[in-house]
């Protein structure tokens, strides 16, 4: 039986997280969730994921302190990383880049395009950017 990939879904707006994670679900993967930067450290402490979406406006830390931590992290510094938000002036995505994004998905979006990033994301696709999901650099 094959095991099945972990994403770390990181999403202070409840339901738009619980939306997200079924969604994931449905898509064979096995979902961890946080509401925030202290959430998201203790599930990485029991959980690796393969893939981490982080809401770049966390209470308290920011998204993009979220995945600086990620990038600072050996086991962690290769795991395909989205960041979501509402922002998304160039200045944004470029911040998002250098905190170490590998994909920017504009909110809101649809489950569609979630499901289109992630799976972007885990199999490497070069030329997957569009309107509203910017690749920033390859994992």
């Amino acid at each position: 039986m094959e095991v099945p990939r972990v994403a770390l879904v990181v999403e202070d707006d409840p339901r738009l997280q619980a939306v997200m994670k079924r969604h994931l679900e449905g898509m064979g993967l096995r979902v961890v969730a946080s509401f925030h930067y202290r959430g998201a450290i203790r599930e990485l402490e029991t959980a690796t994921p393969d893939v981490v979406s982080v809401d770049l406006e966390l209470p308290a830390e920011s998204g993009y302190e979220l995945c600086e931590h990620l990038r600072r992290q050996p086991a962690l510094a290769a795991v395909p990383l989205l960041v979501t938000s509402a922002r998304a002036f160039p200045a944004d995505m470029a911040r998002a880049e250098e905190a170490g994004a590998n994909a920017f998905l504009r909110k809101p979006f649809s489950m569609g395009q979630l499901e289109h990033a992630i799976h972007m994301l885990l199999a490497d696709v070069p030329a997957a950017s569009s309107s509203w999901v910017r690749r920033l650099r390859y994992p």
